[in-house]
C-alpha cells in the first residue's frame, strides 16, 4: 500500500543534497525529464508523489519550503495556516504562501509568499509542525475575514468541534476578533460565532447550515439521536416541531475509500436502509447536495416543502442546537 503524501518529508532540496555530497544538478535533470516537480526554486517533489496528492497538501508542501528558505521570522498565516490546521476552506488555496509581517514599507516582496500586515501584532504564533503559525483562533478569524457566513461557519465549527483534538473555543475566537476592532469582513465571523456548534459532522454540514440560517429558516438541531430497534442514528439536521430531517451529501463519503467500507455502492445501499429506517420513525427525510447549496431559492422550497418553518424577525444566538455527534 503507497503511503500518503507527506508535505514535510517529501520535498528534496538542493542544498541539503549538496551538503550530503551528491549533485545537485542531478536534480535539475530530472525535473527537465519529468521525473520531479518543482514547487519552488530548489525544491523538488517525485513527480508521482504530486499526482497523489491532494490540493490542501500540495499547499502545505510550499509552505514547509517557503519556510525552509526564510531568513527571517517565518509566522504562517491566511488561507496558509488554515492548510496547517486543517481548516475547511471553500475556494482555491492557490500557490502564493501567506505570512504574517508588520513591516509595512517596500522591498519585502518574494515570489511564491504572499505578506499579510492586518493586524500582525496579534498574530498569537504557536509552534506546529515544526514551523510557526498563527494559533487555530486567529486562523480561524482569517478564515472567515471576508468570506460568507457559511464559509465562516464551518472554520468555526471546525475550530471548537468535539472531533478536532486541538480545539479551541467561541471565547478565544471572540477574543482574537476584539483585538482586530473594526477591520474590515469580519461580521461574518462574528455572526458564525453565535451559530458554531461542537458537533458538526463535517464542514460541508456547517457550510450547509450557513446557507440555511441565510434563507430564514429556524436553525436545526444537530446529530439528534434517534432510535429504533436496530440501535440508534443521528441524523445531520433535525427540526422536531415538524418531524423533518436533512441529510447533507457531500459525496466525498461515497468516493473516498477511508468512509466507503466496501466501495460508494455499498455506502449508498446503507444510506437508503438507514433512511427507511428513519422513514419508519415517522420523520420525513430530505437530502441536501451541493447542487441544492448553489440554488439557493430551490433549497428553500425544499425545506418549506418539508414543513421547516422560518424564524423569527429578530435574530439572535441559536440555543438548543446540541445533540450528540456522530462519526461519518
Amino acid at each position: 500500500m503507497t503511503r500518503d503524501f507527506d508535505p514535510e518529508y517529501d520535498i528534496i532540496y538542493t542544498d541539503e543534497l549538496a551538503r550530503a555530497g551528491d549533485d545537485p544538478r542531478r536534480l535539475r535533470r530530472l525535473f527537465a525529464a519529468g521525473q520531479l516537480v518543482r514547487i519552488r526554486r530548489g525544491a523538488y517533489v517525485l513527480a508521482s508523489r504530486w499526482e497523489a496528492a491532494d490540493e490542501r497538501h500540495r499547499h502545505l508542501a510550499r509552505v514547509f519550503a517557503a519556510a525552509h528558505d526564510a531568513r527571517s521570522r517565518f509566522i504562517v498565516a491566511g488561507v496558509s495556516a488554515a492548510a496547517v490546521w486543517e481548516t475547511p476552506v471553500f475556494r482555491p488555496f492557490g500557490t502564493e504562501v501567506e505570512v504574517l509581517d508588520d513591516y509595512r514599507g517596500g522591498g519585502r516582496s518574494e515570489r511564491g509568499v504572499r505578506r499579510l500586515t492586518a493586524a500582525a501584532k496579534h498574530a498569537h504564533p504557536v509552534r506546529r509542525g515544526g514551523i510557526e503559525v498563527t494559533d487555530l483562533a486567529r486562523t480561524t478569524v482569517d478564515a472567515g475575514a471576508g468570506r460568507s457566513l457559511p464559509e465562516a461557519l464551518a472554520a468555526i465549527d471546525w475550530a471548537i468541534s468535539d472531533r478536532n483534538p486541538e480545539a479551541t473555543t467561541v471565547s478565544a475566537i471572540r477574543g482574537r476578533l476584539s483585538e482586530m476592532g473594526r477591520r474590515r469582513g469580519l461580521r461574518p465571523a462574528w455572526r458564525a460565532t453565535e451559530l458554531a456548534v461542537a458537533n458538526s459532522g463535517s464542514g460541508g454540514e456547517s457550510y450547509c447550515r450557513g446557507v440555511i440560517h441565510e434563507l430564514g429558516f429556524e436553525a436545526p438541531v444537530t446529530q439528534l439521536e434517534l432510535v429504533d430497534d436496530q440501535g440508534a442514528m443521528y441524523p445531520d439536521f433535525a427540526w422536531p416541531g415538524c418531524r423533518a430531517l436533512a441529510e447533507f451529501d457531500g459525496f466525498v463519503k461515497y468516493a473516498d475509500p477511508r468512509y466507503n467500507q466496501g466501495g460508494p455502492l455499498e455506502k449508498l445501499r446503507r444510506e437508503r436502509a438507514r433512511e427507511a429506517r428513519l422513514r419508519r420513525l415517522g420523520w420525513l427525510v430530505v437530502r441536501i447536495t451541493w447542487a441544492e447549496l448553489r440554488d439557493p431559492p430551490g433549497l428553500a422550497r425544499l425545506l418549506a416543502s418539508a414543513g421547516v418553518a422560518r424564524r423569527g424577525a429578530e435574530w439572535g444566538p441559536v440555543s438548543g442546537a446540541m445533540g450528540r455527534r456522530r462519526e461519518k
